[in-house]
């Protein structure tokens, strides 16, 4: 039997801090069973994309893939399945939309875990799902005294921060300009889309000393948020995925590369979690940086914990015999 879930049902039943819990264990575990995660495979033409993600994680029991695609003018879409380890049953195929931003925020506050962060006053770049998953995680499982928002776009800004304060009771501001955004605050959050070749989203010079910044709206090679000065201030950098590939899909990762910028300090999140690294006694930076673009782990992780929750909750629409076995036809 196969569970078909749409975006609304995915997002019901993950809930921001089980999902935390649920990445943060994954990523503790991988040191003893492992998950394989290829390289993911990207390919482009006629002007869309098309990324796919695949992965076996056996500690969760389930194999599968997401693939990712789109491109201006068709908007993106994200689609999930799931399969059993151990009968190789689909079990599941689910809109991976809301999942992709909930397990990147999840993963944000893994991260700033690990680094330590205790931040109470929150800037975010951005105005969209993810802008808007990380503030709702982060309020989920941590003191959160003031948070401000800055969109290009007013009626955008005034929109989330409106929704946010109301529902979350915490004080959301709008912000007018991105500086305002980033001053007086311990942690600002990059969850922006300026568009293919677009303009920077945040300068060095709005940041300062000891402010962590979760970077994660950078993960195609034309998408940019932060400027390459931001990256040589870096104390700490942290990426949730093998620099190699991080410096190969993230504009901004690739500009820094590009100016001469090293990655030889680079601290991957797994080692982190695991005891593997340790972080840095006399950082040479005054900031902290996590910079993601994410991982299919965190996917199977996170599609896994939506197919369990879903079960339970009796959502969804079940097909019969989905990719049945050759020999069984």
């Amino acid at each position: 039997m196969t569970l078909l879930l749409d975006d609304r049902s995915v997002s019901s039943v993950l809930d921001p801090a089980s999902l935390v819990e649920a990445i943060d264990q994954a990523i503790r575990a991988d040191a003893e069973a492992p998950a394989d995660v290829p390289g993911r495979l990207n390919l482009s033409g006629g002007g869309r994309f098309f990324r796919i993600m695949p992965a076996v994680v056996p500690r969760s029991g389930v194999m599968g893939l997401k693939a990712f695609f789109g491109g201006n003018g068709v908007g993106v879409r994200y689609l999930i399945m799931i399969a059993s380890v151990e009968t190789g049953e689909v079990l599941a195929m689910m809109d991976a939309c809301h999942l992709t931003a909930a397990r990147t925020a999840a993963t944000s506050v893994v991260a700033a875990r690990a680094l330590g962060v205790k931040a109470t006053r929150l800037g975010v770049l951005g105005s969209g799902l993810e802008a808007e998953t990380h503030l709702r995680t982060f309020a989920a499982v941590g003191e959160i005294d003031e948070v401000k928002v800055f969109s290009p776009n007013p009626v955008s800004r005034e929109r989330l921060a409106g929704r946010l304060r109301e529902e979350l009771g915490l004080p959301v501001v709008p912000a007018a300009t991105t500086a305002e955004a980033c001053a007086d605050v311990d942690h600002v959050i990059t969850a922006t889309n300026t568009g293919y070749g677009g303009p920077i989203a945040c300068e060095s010079d709005w940041l300062r000393p000891g402010l962590h910044i979760s970077a994660i709206g950078s993960t195609h090679r034309d998408l940019r948020e932060l400027d390459t000065a931001v990256f040589r201030r870096a104390g700490t950098l942290v990426f949730d995925a093998d620099p190699e590939q991080v410096a190969d899909e993230s504009g901004d990762i690739r500009e820094f590369v590009g100016e001469g910028g090293s990655l030889s300090t680079v601290l991957g999140l797994g080692d982190l979690l695991q005891g593997k690294v340790a972080l840095p006694e006399a950082p040479r930076g005054d900031l902290t940086i996590f910079k993601s673009v994410g991982t299919a782990l965190q996917d199977m992780v996170a599609a896994e914990l939506a197919y369990r929750r879903a079960i339970e909750a009796g959502l969804g629409t079940t097909l019969d015999n989905l990719a049945a076995p050759k020999g069984r036809r």
